[in-house]
């Protein structure tokens, strides 16, 4: 092995540096874009239209739904507080739709 004129460790200093620089501008590039900054909220978006989100007084939201889809039993509308995922199941295999659906549908009740 030779040792490296220090000529020779700038050099390889400064490439490493703009080569750093370089990716550092692309991946900005990338990431903030227009269309990346859309497709985050976009995400961001669906992530919160998973969760459910009651508003009201339950009653009047479950006889909203009985209303709308004559099928519903009382018992199928049973809610428990914190326990949304079990009337999302629920109504899932009652109406035939999708969790998304479901939970769309109440929280625009």
């Amino acid at each position: 092995m030779t040792p490296e004129s220090p000529k020779n460790k700038t050099g390889k200093v400064l490439l490493t540096v703009l080569a750093g620089a370089g990716v550092g501008a692309l991946a900005g590039v990338l990431l903030y874009s227009q269309k990346g900054i859309e497709r985050r909220r976009k995400f961001r978006n669906l992530r919160v239209d998973h969760r459910l989100r009651l508003r009201g007084d339950w009653n009047q939201l479950k006889d909203k739904l009985q209303q709308a889809y004559t099928q519903l039993t009382d018992e199928d509308l049973t809610y428990v507080e914190g326990k949304g995922h079990e009337l999302v199941g629920r109504l899932q295999a009652k109406l035939g739709k999708r969790k998304r659906q479901i939970v769309k549908l109440l929280n625009t009740l």
